[in-house]
């Protein structure tokens, strides 16, 4: 069944999601249109209906297409999920309502593919069993497991992984880049109707820092997000839930073994060698060996002030040369509803309410993929 089937009347919901996707006030957007902000506030409330030159103002003042208003409306159990944000701050109420809304609007435009194309499904498997009301924290060695598993199912041995955005598309995680520099937030992952999303801070241009960011909120999805929004929201767990999605980041890009082989020299220009080889920075290099106690304490002391004395704690050597991963699976889904399908961006876009030249923006971030053919092993739903 296709998704997003349009209502027969405008849809107020619909408008209130618009106006926190684009983090703007019932006043600004009153001011905008040329009316009361309690006017506004009708509309969403469906108290009543604005008239079709309105409806015009504010679809051109909210960059949606005028079907948008008209759509299914994102759910509230959406809301009720856990949003785990990777940020240096907490996050304002104002970003989280946005992003939360960004995300539950990315989510209706991937149901409405997958009615369409059969695509990879995320092995339940892999999240951690757990009692969603009580925090049961996860061992170290157990977490060391965890990564081994994933490295062992996709026959990745002890090296480097070369590509872990396509590791997470196949694991059937949807990766999504957003402008989310404004809120300070680095990534955001979430479960929604069992299916994870990891959301990236398309202003982060660092390789390694993606990468890492990546590997971070997939410990979050098998780690955390079985836990409750009220749970995971408890102060006293906050630290404990960083390091345990830390741990298995870090032991999944590094794994002991594979890293132990590799440190048959000391110094940071050798520590740049591995940098470009395993595709992670180097404190991150510094971070695990001395949690493996590769590295002493003392000497992961003396290397960090070599790093702050260099300057390389905000950008370190390599950063610009490492070229970033591109979440291609949603892209590859797109082309192939075009091209196989006779189903058009334009469709999508009318269906979902979602302008194409923002479906493109979020969903094709290497742009070559709608420039040239390429085989994929997506196959039509019946």
């Amino acid at each position: 069944m296709i998704q997003d089937r349009h209502h027969s009347v405008f849809n107020g919901k619909k408008l209130e999601e618009a106006r926190k996707i684009r983090n703007m006030t019932l006043e600004e957007v009153a001011s905008l249109a040329n009316v009361s902000h309690q006017s506004i506030s009708k509309y969403e409330k469906n108290r009543a209906t604005p008239n079709i030159e309105m409806l015009n103002k504010l679809s051109e003042i909210l960059c949606f297409e005028l079907s948008f208003f008209y759509t299914a409306e994102i759910k509230d159990d959406v809301y009720s999920n856990a949003f785990i944000y990777r940020s240096k701050a907490s996050v304002a109420k104002k970003y989280r309502d946005q992003t939360e809304s960004q995300i539950g609007l990315i989510d209706l435009v991937v149901k409405n593919i997958k009615s369409r194309v059969k695509m990879p499904s995320f092995d339940q498997s892999l999240l951690k069993q757990v009692n969603p009301n009580v925090f049961s924290p996860t061992l170290d060695n157990e977490i060391e497991e965890i990564a081994k598993n994933i490295r062992k199912k996709f026959g990745l041995s002890d090296g480097p992984i070369s590509n872990l955005t396509a590791l997470c598309e196949k694991l059937g995680i949807y990766i999504v880049y957003l402008n989310l520099n404004h809120q300070g937030i680095d990534a955001c992952s979430v479960l929604i109707d069992d299916v994870p999303y990891i959301v990236l801070n398309k202003d982060i241009t660092s390789a390694v820092r993606l990468r890492f960011n990546i590997a971070h909120e997939l410990g979050h999805i098998i780690l955390h997000l079985r836990y409750s929004k009220k749970t995971l929201a408890k102060k006293e767990i906050t630290k404990i839930v960083e390091y345990e999605a830390n741990r298995l980041g870090i032991s999944l890009l590094l794994p002991e073994s594979g890293l132990t082989k590799d440190l048959s020299s000391l110094g940071l220009d050798y520590l740049l060698i591995l940098k470009k080889h395993w595709l992670v920075s180097v404190q991150a290099i510094v971070y695990r060996a001395e949690q493996l106690e590769l590295f002493t304490p003392e000497y992961a002391l003396y290397l960090r002030q070599q790093i702050s004395r260099k300057k390389w704690r905000l950008q370190e050597p390599f950063d610009n040369e490492i070229i970033p991963e591109a979440p291609k699976l949603l892209a590859h889904a797109l082309k192939y509803l075009a091209e196989k399908m006779d189903t058009s961006l334009s469709q999508i876009s009318f269906q979902t309410g979602v302008r194409e030249e923002e479906l493109l923006e979020i969903f094709v971030y290497d742009k070559t993929i709608f420039s040239s053919v390429k085989e994929t092993n997506l196959v039509r739903v019946k």
